[in-house]
């Protein structure tokens, strides 16, 4: 529970009603302040109950309270002593045993499926690209029912859950509604995987995992308040205010207007984020400037080199996720904004343009904060998948 914040803090609310999926729900038998404990222990690492007691406002006797069915479930464990303050009194820690549980992530892709293994922290243990064998929805169900079997045999013990994250809009956990990369409308993913995959087993949207990722084992994890920002393939946007993930039904900032002049996106609107930012927004242009095709990475070598054509193309991209941060920070107020994804490194090749963006419409507001800068490949986005079936089972 960091600064300062109680066990009734928003952070450790509504996890039964996460809508994340269904069959791995937090133990019933446990108070929810004692779960806040055992969260906050998972989140910020092994502390004592001196320690615990200082954050959350709570007395000693309380505490003990709170922290004795958690060690009788195994929840948490006592760690050798430290030294505390005053006449050189120790104080025993508590901690979780983070390799006594696997978890299984997988994020889907329109060319690859990305698995990785980890533990109760997310660290992980092992990892598995293969290509996506086709759009066709039995074939993925059977491929990622064959790369978590695989990946359950390197577990060593059992799996305690399994996240699968898709780029688009996921129903309740059960349905991936509309995916515009993998062309699926209405399909009940969760169902069918669950037919095939015998542990709990969760779906979510991949920017909701990346973000639960950010906030529990990342850079996320010290503030109260933050946005995810994404750039790639597509456009993505997490937020937390008060450490709670707000949900959002579809991206708020993918079809965000830039540019009225500026070039069309697939769907039409003129001059948006999507239209400057995506990789094949991007690629397609500097193909069209040079006459031929043209990767998104080659884009990138194009103008770091000071090809005319790309380099415009880049600084109008970071530009436009400078606008995109602004607005962000205007709405809702929050300062410290975290971008990633796999193209994220175009905000590195033309810094000036993406702080151009931010202030270009400020007004003396523009944060002074200067954003996070974390490029990801698709296993860390898998990793975000793992964290999904971590959020929504443990204790």
């Amino acid at each position: 529970m960091p600064h300062g914040s109680s066990v009734d803090d928003p952070l450790f609310k509504g996890w039964s009603d996460r809508s994340l999926g269904s069959g791995g729900s937090m133990r019933p038998d446990l108070p929810d302040a004692s779960k806040a404990v055992a969260v906050d222990v998972l989140v910020h690492g092994a502390q004592s109950r001196v320690q615990l007691a200082k954050k959350t406002g709570l007395s000693a006797p309380t505490l003990t309270r709170l922290v004795r069915p958690l060690l009788d479930a195994g929840v948490l464990v006592e760690r050798d002593s430290v030294r505390t303050p005053g006449r050189g009194r120790s104080s025993v820690l508590l901690d979780v045993v983070a390799d006594d549980y696997r978890y299984i992530g997988v994020k889907l892709t329109t060319e690859s499926i990305y698995a990785v293994l980890t533990n109760l922290r997310a660290e992980v243990l092992a990892s598995e690209t293969l290509p996506e064998p086709s759009l066709n929805v039995p074939e993925v169900v059977s491929s990622v029912a064959g790369v978590v079997s695989r990946m359950a045999a390197k577990a060593g013990r059992p799996v305690r859950g399994v996240g699968v994250t898709v780029g688009g809009r996921v129903d309740k956990g059960e349905t991936v509604a509309d995916s515009p990369f993998l062309d699926w409308h209405e399909v009940p993913f969760r169902t069918l995987l669950a037919e095939r995959v015998d542990v709990p087993l969760f779906l979510a949207n991949d920017v909701v995992g990346l973000t639960l990722a950010q906030q529990w084992f990342g850079y996320g994890r010290t503030y109260r308040d933050f946005a995810l920002l994404t750039v790639g393939a597509g456009v993505g946007y997490g937020l937390v205010i008060n450490h709670e993930v707000v949900p959002t039904l579809v991206s708020p900032i993918g079809h965000l207007p830039v540019d009225p002049h500026g070039p069309l996106c697939p769907a039409g609107h003129r001059g948006c984020m999507t239209a400057f930012v995506t990789s094949r927004a991007m690629a397609n242009t500097v193909s069209l400037a040079r006459g031929r095709s043209t990767t998104y990475d080659e884009v990138l070598k194009l103008a770091e080199s000071g090809d005319p054509a790309a380099a415009r193309v880049v600084a109008e991209a970071a530009h436009a996720v400078g606008r995109a941060m602004a607005a962000i920070t205007s709405l809702t107020g929050v300062e410290r904004i975290i971008l990633s994804g796999e193209g994220v490194r175009l905000v590195e090749i033309a810094p000036d343009s993406l702080h151009d963006g931010r202030v270009e419409y400020a007004d003396g507001q523009a944060s002074a904060l200067d954003p996070v800068i974390r490029p990801m490949n698709f296993l860390e986005w898998a990793r975000g998948a793992a964290v999904v079936a971590i959020q929504a089972s443990f204790p």
